[in-house]
């Protein structure tokens, strides 16, 4: 099988918004921004916000995806340097957007946990991965492993370090694996939250602070 790594483009981000929003059906951040949420419906939702956090990264960052044979597989939402945070209208867009989508709902937890997180980004220049997803038909074949080197290779080559947050704690081995480790470990609305940075070659961790046009990689999986 024949997967390549492309930049999402309005023409495919719905198709990637529906491949996060079922990857992160059993997220706790996402559980608890929508509880009581079953499980269709909470794809549905998370699928709603992910078109729109997609429409900006597609204007302000590096979203990519997966694709074999013209089929989402995974896809990535990634903020280069100095690029991250965002301006105050993207972000209130983002959330006008869920709103309107999803109806009305209690949408204060979502709001704490981006507040909480978005105190202990790293001062030094970074690329920012706010979310990876795999397709849960195509999760196990390497594929979120297979972006994860993707992103961290350009952040080598651009001498820069690449930071996240991660809520589920059988992620962390997942992003181990690729070289990133545990800054700090906090609770964030009652969820345990790992802080992880991973260093260009050669070089300390950072203390936590209180491509345009076309793109195309491959590979061969077994």
């Amino acid at each position: 099988m024949i997967i390549e790594i492309q930049l999402i483009t309005p023409s495919t981000c719905r198709s990637a918004a529906r491949v996060l929003g079922a990857a992160f059906v059993n997220d706790p951040v996402a559980v608890a921004s929508y509880p009581g949420y079953i499980s269709d419906r909470l794809v549905q939702a998370l699928t709603i916000d992910f078109l729109a956090e997609l429409e900006v990264c597609i204007r302000r960052g590096y979203p990519i995806q997966v694709n074999n044979n013209g089929t989402v597989m995974a896809a990535a939402l990634i903020y280069p340097p100095r690029c991250y945070p965002l301006p105050w209208v993207d972000r209130w867009m983002i959330q006008l957007k869920s709103i309107i989508g999803n109806g009305l709902y209690d949408i204060r937890n979502w709001l704490k946990w981006l507040k909480e997180v978005e105190k202990y980004h790293p001062k030094e220049a970074h690329f920012y991965l706010e979310y990876l997803g795999v397709d849960p038909q195509h999760q196990g074949m390497r594929i979120g492993t297979y972006l994860l080197q993707h992103l961290t290779a350009k952040a080598d080559v651009e001498g820069v370090g690449c930071y996240l947050e991660n809520a589920s704690p059988r992620n962390i081995p997942f992003y181990q694996r690729v070289g990133f480790t545990i800054l700090a470990q906090k609770e964030v609305i009652g969820i345990p939250t790992w802080f992880m940075w991973r260093p260009p070659r050669g070089t300390p961790p950072p203390a936590l602070n209180g491509e345009s046009g076309t793109m195309t990689s491959s590979i061969e999986l077994s």
